[in-house]
């Protein structure tokens, strides 16, 4: 049965005062970024200085905290994240959130008190994917947003490691750690914590060409929000339930934190929580929705893809002389409340306003007011986006202390001996002896009484005396200046204690090392299809290995080999491991870290899924694979490794992997399986700057977005690689073959003859 302590509330902080808001409101445990390596690197993130700071203050509230390092890394970041982590370890941080498996190993080898926690980055999205990361010791494991709630129930109960769930905030439209659209687009990585966000952009969907849904924010989904689940949440067996939010400010962190925690507080004392949604709604939504953990689609925020606020009334007339706009209110109004015009994407703060031409603080539902407007709007509905008594009060709450832990004291005496203060805090113990000794009272003892409440007087620290015993002689007396400044030595000595974290083992850093190099001359030809019906007519003579998806691998050659992608249906993957096509095969390719725990026996190949960019990662891995599309060139010379290193040189990049189905969005506003109209019709996205992203489905009924230029790469002779892996997706057998015989020349060294036939990029290959 679970306790309240069992759950931890897990709030984010993208500056000290969203910290602050997180903290008195409740949180248990709190995730902030440094100014580096962290995945919001816009946020405002934390210094040397303020990351102490941030440990100490929560520390000394019993509130853990967590850094995020989960980005991925190149190698020569791989090395220089070392002094970083050695400070963190240093100033008592809890825990590191991670992606980058390179990274697992180095903290692990060097920083062995510390726990790691696998980021939502790493796409962890089944059992064996956990199961995986329990046998590498890692702490805990943050699922994939896209998980309902029966896969993570059946998680919780059958894996030893702590999981962790969103339950609140902004979702991505791909799964995370596998969207490129914003790097792919403009070099602005989501696995380097710059993502552009691309996804709130507006898109039009073309059915055969023709334009079926036009510009709206097709990709942008709503807010998740479950606290009306919360108890289905606990009752899963979920240990951390995490609001996403680095980049949103304190008074958001602090209303979405205080409702989850009286949600969490009323299930424990069995009680019936009606959460204030709409207090929720005032600080930041985008439209909310329960998301993959209690559906099977995702809603979209088709019209307003940043914060949509509350409706707070409608403009009824405008006076161009006058220079006034009129707005009949449907919910209270205060002047500095900021409020939204979503025809013209045009916000402004109320800074006068008016009713009855008369300067008002505030307006109330059913009033007439004016407001001064230079610009000329569409008459529309009008939000508040900005909820100024809401800010105010969160600025008032957070000066003060609300988080009291409790201690115990006992207190032993004797006449012309030093008063002994003994303070309890869990497992710690604090003595200290007054100065002066204990004197027997001329007139008036010192009493039971008054040395407990002197003991009692803690002020503003975070403490509250629990439980005191006192054994302190009848006629005795102490100055109750002594008592005070014993009871502050005490304090100060426990608060000492809580922060001290110098009995950490710390393993010797070693430097960086790079020995092997790999000197290739002639590198041999991989393909790899979406569907085996696409090799019909493809000579394969030249080539050394095919790669095809494991449901339609039939032992068809040695060269064939079959693949796991991405995102597969467990069950037919159970169904294909206990098949003798599995027997027979000698390799297989992976691409998630579920497929990877369950094979064995077998030469085992990671695919780019893996997002392998530097020296440590594949050391730790010990496995062939290919390389990340997010890697340079410089940064593939630079591999040393001696497993074969794979380097997609053709391919119809897949920006974004969406268990979302767009086109049955459009149709029946939800995900239909089986609906088959992506196998009448073709379908892409198109840009505010008229680029196509073509959209194709797999028989899994998953959408991939691919990118508007295809990657075509043929100064590949001089690569420190093995295999040039040609990917195709959705080109015909004849398209194949010519591209397939053009790298065959290329790998000749001759100069490609088909490359100029498409619109081609060169992604992290462009100097």
């Amino acid at each position: 049965m679970k306790k309240r302590e069992d759950i931890e509330l897990l709030a984010p902080a993208g500056s000290f005062e969203a910290l602050v808001a997180a903290v008195q409101n409740g949180a248990n445990a709190i995730y902030l970024g440094g100014q580096k390596f962290g995945a919001r690197a816009f946020a405002h993130n934390f210094d040397y200085d303020a990351l102490k700071e941030a440990v100490q203050y929560c520390h000394l509230r019993d509130v853990k905290l967590y850094v995020t390092v989960n980005t991925l890394y190149n190698h020569q970041e791989i090395d220089e994240i070392i002094p970083y982590l050695e400070y963190l370890y240093q100033i008592g941080i809890d825990a590191l959130i991670i992606q980058d498996m390179g990274l697992c190993s180095l903290i692990k080898k060097y920083f062995p008190e510390i726990e790691i926690h696998m980021s939502t980055q790493a796409s962890v999205r089944n059992i064996e994917g956990v199961r995986y990361f329990a046998d590498q010791n890692i702490d805990r494991v943050v699922l994939a947003r896209e998980m309902n709630i029966s896969e993570i129930k059946a998680i919780c109960q059958n894996c030893p490691i702590d999981i962790e769930v969103f339950v609140h905030g902004a979702l991505c439209m791909s799964y995370s750690g596998q969207c490129l659209m914003s790097s792919m687009i403009a070099k602005r990585s989501g696995n380097k914590g710059e993502c552009g966000q691309p996804c709130r952009l507006p898109y039009s969907l073309l059915e055969d060409g023709k334009n079926i849904e036009n510009q709206k924010y097709l990709l942008s989904p709503m807010d998740l929000c479950t606290i009306e689940k919360v108890p289905e949440l606990i009752e899963a067996g979920i240990k951390s339930f995490k609001i996403e939010g680095r980049m949103k400010r304190p008074e958001y962190v602090g209303e979405v934190v205080k409702a989850y925690r009286q949600a969490i507080d009323h299930y424990f004392a069995q009680k019936i929580y009606n959460p204030d949604i709409l207090s929720m709604k005032k600080v930041f939504n985008r439209g909310f929705t329960q998301g993959f953990l209690f559906q099977d689609y995702i809603n979209l925020a088709k019209d307003i893809p940043g914060n949509q606020g509350v409706k707070i009334g409608k403009i009824v007339n405008y006076s161009k002389k006058r220079k006034i706009l009129d707005i009949k209110l449907s919910d209270t109004l205060y002047q500095n409340d900021r409020i939204y015009f979503p025809k013209n994407d045009f916000t402004r703060t109320i800074t006068k306003l008016y009713k009855n031409n008369k300067l008002v603080n505030v307006a109330y539902q059913g009033d007439l007011i004016s407001i001064e407007m230079d610009q000329l709007l569409d008459f529309q509905d009008v939000y508040k986006v900005v909820d100024s008594k809401i800010v105010e009060n969160n600025n008032k709450y957070i000066k003060d202390e609300h988080i009291k832990l409790p201690i115990q004291m006992k207190v032993f005496g004797l006449i012309d001996m030093p008063l002994q203060l003994t303070v309890i805090y869990k497992n710690k113990k604090i003595i200290v002896k007054s100065n002066q000794c204990i004197e027997k009272a001329k007139s008036v003892s010192l009493t039971n009484e008054r040395i407990k409440e002197q003991l009692s007087k803690l002020g503003n620290t975070t403490f509250y005396l629990e439980k005191c015993s006192i054994r302190f002689p009848n006629d005795g007396t102490i100055s109750i200046k002594e008592l005070n400044t014993l009871r502050r030595r005490a304090i100060e000595e426990l608060q000492k204690e809580i922060l001290d974290v110098s009995s950490r083992k710390i393993n010797k850093i070693e430097q960086p090392h790079h020995e092997f190099k790999k000197d290739i001359d002639h590198k041999k030809v991989a393909i790899q299809v979406f569907d085996i019906s696409q090799l019909k007519n493809v000579k394969l003579d030249a080539i050394d290995q095919v790669f095809v998806p494991f449901y339609q691998y039939k032992a068809q050659s040695d060269k064939y080999i079959p693949y796991v992608p991405f995102l597969y249906d467990e069950n037919d993957f159970n169904e294909f491991l206990n098949s003798s096509y599995y027997q027979k095969c000698q390799s297989i390719q992976i691409n998630d870290f579920g497929a990877l725990n369950l094979i064995s026996n077998k030469n085992i190949i990671l695919g780019y899924h893996m997002n392998i960019t530097n020296n440590k990662a594949a050391q730790e891995f010990d496995l062939p694979f290919v390389v990340s599309y997010e890697t340079s060139k410089n940064e593939i010379q630079s591999f040393t490794v001696d497993k074969a290193i794979y380097f997609t040189a053709y391919s119809q990049i897949i920006n974004m992997n969406l268990k979302h189905c767009i086109i049955s969005n459009h149709y029946f506003s939800k995900k239909q399986k089986g609906c088959q109209l992506c196998k009448k019709h073709s379908y892409c996205l198109k840009d505010r700057k008229q680029m196509n992203f073509k959209i194709i489905t797999d028989c899994y009924c998953n959408n991939y977005i691919l990118h508007t230029h295809r990657f075509y790469f043929d100064k590949i002779n001089d690569l420190n690689i093995d295999y040039v892996l040609l990917n195709f997706l959705d080109e015909k057998s004849d398209e194949i073959q010519t591209i397939i015989d053009d790298y065959l020349n290329i790998v000749n060294h001759q100069l490609s003859e088909n490359k100029k036939n498409y619109n081609v990029f060169q992604g992290y290959f462009t100097k």
